[in-house]
């Protein structure tokens, strides 16, 4: 049960990670102009473990800094755009129109997310133009795969806000993120 080859040692390494990148993304993402290159730093360490988490994470979100920043300006429309949505279809008596709010709007937190798989993917040599483009086809392609990750995690944000604000802050980026990444299996993105 404890030799390193165990399921229970892996499981153990996964929360670990989950929890201390979850931990760094909401340091660095304090200053609201970091959130982006944060979510980058924690997308790469995802692609490329490593033994250490510390200094490859604050590298890469230095790195990323600037890299990020139009992805943080579009994260910032699509949440606002996402917000009016919301507040339209909650004052609508139409469930049909509700529904296809929800799918609309998880369409485009997948396609937020993958923004960010991409450019970390192709390792920044697309121009913004070809990443939003091949990251919208990847999330309409791919979408029936990320919807059920975000539904859970949209569960589990709406059990764990109220009543366990602790385990909320301690995993609510890097665990959807860690089972997004994998039910995806995001290593096709290097083919397209």
């Amino acid at each position: 049960m404890f030799a390193l080859e165990s399921r229970f040692y892996r499981l153990c390494e996964i929360v670990f990670r989950m929890l201390v990148l979850n931990l760094l993304f909401l340091v660095v993402s304090f200053p609201i102009v970091t959130f982006p290159a944060a979510m980058r730093a924690v997308v790469d360490a995802y692609e490329h473990p490593e033994a250490k988490l510390l200094s490859p994470f604050l590298k890469n979100s230095k790195s990323a800094l600037l890299k990020t920043l139009p992805l943080g300006v579009f994260n910032l429309f699509s949440l606002l755009c996402g917000l009016s949505l919301w507040r339209s279809a909650a004052l609508t008596n139409s469930l049909f129109f509700s529904f296809l709010t929800i799918i609309f709007l998880t369409f485009l937190l997948s396609y937020n997310i993958n923004l960010y798989v991409m450019q970390s993917k192709m390792q920044d040599r697309q121009n913004l133009f070809d990443l939003f483009r091949s990251s919208f086809f990847f999330t309409m392609m791919h979408y029936h795969k990320g919807i059920g990750i975000l539904v859970l995690a949209a569960i589990g944000y709406f059990f764990t806000w109220q009543s366990a604000p602790g385990i909320f802050y301690l995993f609510c980026l890097s665990g959807p993120l860690y089972f997004y990444q994998k039910v995806l299996h995001l290593k096709r993105v290097d083919q397209s």
